[in-house]
């Protein structure tokens, strides 16, 4: 029972935290979906998986602080988890502004790989180079998201979340239903929430470390023995996630290439997997803290108890996901859009939304459990061959099942995660 209640008190709070993530998005294509525009949707939905694309690249630094400052908390070194955020901070902001710099770059290739139609390139770019103001605040937020969970305290995410979505939504519904700025005041809004996040987690940080008593400098910050360690670990998770990015990208990009209808149409049902995975990732953050806890401590014993609670837990809740999914599919879906053409394209596929629900989540729970260890080039191995698999599946059913093997590619590839990290496991241990 008590293992339960620490696995609930980190999970919770951090699966509502997470399952605001996509509400962002959703938010906006919803929004988008009320005025009509097929193109402001399009935008939106290439736009936002160009950042999630971008972020997601440097979305190690929530992974790999969070495994750093879970060990330092079980082994009482307050002061080594203090400078694992700085040095994560540090780190995500190198980050913003190499993002900054090569923004034009970025761009154009994304645009190029997607191959949008001209009106939906031109709305995209417009889109892109308001959001991307906001990426020291989104990166500076995975540092500290990660370093509070470390800490064992998922609330403050949490909070902090709701109160970024909430700002999210004021904003967007100022900008675009006030100002009639359009898929332009989506953006312009989603980086006003971004920084009032960053903000609030700058003020409730600063508290935490003051209550710590810790003493530091930048010196040890930057030292380079320690810094060295942290890029190693985070080296790994950072191919391990070009390796995922690669395979959404791809998704992204041939759906585009089916066209407009198509794009939107696998977005929306996107929104399904993006609900669940966030969902199975406030289980996964938990397995992190705990797994990376138990390792500072070397309370090994605990360590296997709680994994195996956690597995119970996913399995319960990708269940729930499965039948709530089946039964409420096209409710869900006319919430993001009114158009009858895309809710009948979409019907076909609920049996790759529940299968992918339901056979996906040993993946989600082994990347807590092999970040909060520190496994991370057993992450890397297992992702590759999880990739290969993917593709393998895309263009062996390409010909017969056209957009169905994107599919049938997607919920291979989560299967062969979770069973190869399955296997590879033992050998961590």
């Amino acid at each position: 029972m008590k293992q339960n209640r620490q696995i609930l008190q980190l999970a919770v709070p951090n699966l509502i935290s997470n399952i605001t993530v996509p509400l962002l998005g959703a938010v906006d294509l919803a929004m988008m979906g009320r005025i009509n525009s097929l193109t402001a949707m399009g935008a939106i939905s290439l736009g936002a998986m160009i950042f999630n694309f971008l972020y997601w690249a440097l979305g190690f630094l929530r992974m790999g602080t969070c495994g750093f400052t879970a060990q330092a908390y079980g082994a009482k070194r307050m002061d080594e988890s203090v400078l694992t955020l700085f040095r994560a901070l540090t780190v995500a902001l190198c980050g913003a502004l190499l993002l900054w710099i090569f923004q034009t770059p970025l761009l154009k290739a994304a645009l190029a790989i997607a191959s949008p139609e001209a009106d939906l390139a031109q709305a995209t770019a417009r889109y892109f180079r308001l959001r991307i103001w906001a990426a020291p605040a989104t990166i500076g937020a995975f540092a500290f998201a990660g370093w509070f969970i470390g800490m064992q305290d998922s609330k403050t995410p949490m909070w902090t979340a709701i109160l970024v979505n909430v700002a999210n939504i004021g904003f967007n519904a100022l900008f675009v239903f006030v100002y009639h700025l359009g898929s332009d005041g989506v953006a312009i809004g989603t980086v006003s929430a971004q920084y009032t996040g960053l903000l609030l987690y700058a003020v409730l940080a600063g508290r935490r470390i003051a209550r710590l008593s810790v003493r530091f400098s930048w010196r040890e910050v930057l030292a380079w023995n320690k810094l060295k360690r942290f890029l190693h670990v985070n080296s790994d998770i950072f191919l391990r996630t070009l390796l995922l990015i690669l395979v959404f990208a791809f998704f992204t990009a041939q759906s585009s290439r089916m066209g407009n209808e198509t794009l939107v149409m696998n977005t929306l049902l996107y929104q399904f997997f993006i609900f669940y995975s966030y969902a199975m990732d406030g289980f996964a953050h938990a397995a992190e803290a705990l797994c990376g806890k138990f390792t500072g401590s070397r309370q090994q014993n605990l360590k296997k108890a709680v994994i195996r609670r956690i597995f119970l837990w996913g399995a319960g809740i990708a269940t729930v996901f499965t039948l709530g999914y089946g039964l409420f599919f096209e409710s869900i879906l006319s919430v993001f859009t009114n158009d009858a053409g895309i809710l009948a394209m979409s019907r076909p596929y609920l049996p790759w939304t529940l299968l992918i629900t339901l056979i996906g989540f040993p993946a989600f729970l082994y990347d807590g459990v092999y970040a909060g260890s520190l496994a991370t080039k057993a992450m890397l191995l297992t992702m590759l061959l999880a990739t290969i698999g993917f593709f393998a599946l895309f263009y062996g059913f390409y010909a017969p099942m056209r957009n169905h093997a994107l599919w049938l590619a997607m919920s291979g590839f989560l299967a062969l995660r979770g069973i190869s990290m399955s296997l590879w496991w033992r050998r961590v241990e």
